[in-house]
């Protein structure tokens, strides 16, 4: 039985109007506190013609708020010893705050102001505008940034919120004015679907009332729609990007994977775990970069969000070796499929990926992360306190069975980014 001061379970308390309360107690000892606010305002919701919205919003809520300007608001962050955060991606917009666990009435006032707040101010709006250009041009000109935006356009129809990187385009993004921020911040940051998740010593009764007197006026109950096209099974495809002037290759091989709550999301995790997201231990690896010496880097990875969810091997290679390294990634993928895991293998690799979660205990924020993850996903209160006797229920045959569904060659999209010949 775990405690009520388990940090590995969470507690779902008060909703108010659309907003949803999850508290969670703090490691051992912890002297700060985290709270989170997560809404419906990632830039799947972008309007046609003003790509880029949800990520200006994102960066600009957290600039300036309420009677702060941005000066004013790094100080009193700074005073009281305390970050704020922001995250977006193409369900949700994230804001955090971070701080001493003595000032933590006074710190989440600030992220209700921020969240609910923001100023928009001219200057704050055309320094993170610059900033999102700039941040498109690395993406059309850098090999590992290209080569994703071509994974990703690959993979999923026009119209799908997991095609696009939230970046937009020179246009849309100037195009964008107060007027707009303003619209799509009133639209998607106070409605409803949307989280705050608190990770600090108050009681649950407490952090209810608390979230009620600053999160009380919480708008809307219904939250936007976003649509989500059935994304189709190809044949596998190829693409080149011609980078001229680069030194590096980077190529990635993936395609459509599954959601968080997919039944076989434990079998696919650690299938993704054996081939690349384990560093040091997992297949890409050992083979193409430590045995082969042929990448920078090599790894993988399964995004399995609400909705479904995209897999993808990568590395980074020298533009005289790239052509030995596509096969290697595809042939790792291909083995977990054809060939059952070793006992020894999976144990490392498993006891390895249920290590972690205490680690993740050693810090208030790090633990944040999983009380974030359990919240948004609706997962059970006690997931990460199940999660590795789940994890050791898992069977080769059913990491066989996850990889050839989640991690299917069949209609996976190979892309090499850098200086290549095009095709």
């Amino acid at each position: 039985m775990s405690s009520p001061s388990d940090p590995l379970v969470v507690e779902y308390g008060a909703e108010l109007s659309g907003l949803r309360v999850v508290r969670q107690p703090p490691p051992p000892a912890a002297a700060s506190f985290s709270a989170t606010y997560v809404g419906p305002a990632g830039w799947g919701y972008d309007p046609h013609g003003s790509e880029g919205v949800a990520r200006l919003v994102n960066q600009l809520v957290v600039a300036a708020a309420g009677r702060r300007d941005r000066v004013e608001l790094a100080r009193a962050l700074d005073r009281a010893g305390a970050t704020l955060g922001h995250q977006c991606s193409p369900e949700s917009a994230e804001v955090t705050i971070w701080g001493p666990a003595t000032d933590w009435v006074p710190l989440m006032g600030i992220l209700a102001d921020v969240v609910l707040r923001p100023r928009f101010d001219p200057g704050d709006v055309a320094r993170v505008r610059r900033q999102l250009l700039e941040r498109q041009l690395r993406e059309r000109t850098q090999p590992g940034a290209r080569a994703d935006r071509e994974l990703l356009g690959s993979i999923f129809p026009r119209g799908h919120p997991y095609r696009e990187t939230g970046l937009g385009d020179a246009r849309s993004v100037r195009r964008i004015g107060r007027v707009a921020l303003a619209r799509f911040h009133e639209e998607h940051y106070s409605s409803g679907d949307a989280l705050l998740a608190v990770t600090g010593p108050a009681r649950a009764e407490e952090v209810d009332r608390v979230a009620r007197r600053l999160f009380g006026r919480f708008a809307r109950e219904k939250p936007p729609t976003l649509e989500i096209p059935s994304v189709p099974r190809r044949g596998p495809s190829s693409h080149a990007i011609r980078l001229p002037g680069r030194s590096q290759v980077e190529v990635r091989v993936g395609g459509p994977s599954l959601a968080r709550t997919d039944p076989q999301y434990a079998a696919a995790f650690l299938a993704n775990e054996l081939l690349g997201g384990r560093p040091l231990l997992s297949r890409l690896f050992q083979r193409v970069r430590e045995k082969g010496g042929l990448a920078y880097h090599a790894s993988s990875e399964v995004e399995a969000m609400r909705w479904g969810g995209y897999w993808a091997a990568q590395a980074g290679t020298g533009a005289d070796r790239w052509r030995k390294v596509v096969p290697m990634l595809r042939d790792e993928v291909g083995r977990l499929r054809r060939e059952p895991v070793a006992p020894k293998e999976l144990k490392v690799i498993r006891e390895s990926a249920i290590g972690e979660i205490p680690l993740a205990l050693e810090s208030t924020a790090e633990a944040h992360e999983l009380a974030v993850d359990v919240a948004y996903h609706r997962l059970p209160a006690d997931h990460w306190r199940r999660w590795p006797a789940r994890l050791r229920r898992v069977t080769t045959e059913e990491i066989r069975a996850a990889a050839a569904s989640a991690l299917d060659l069949r209609s996976a999209v190979t892309v090499v980014a850098g200086p290549v010949p095009a095709r």
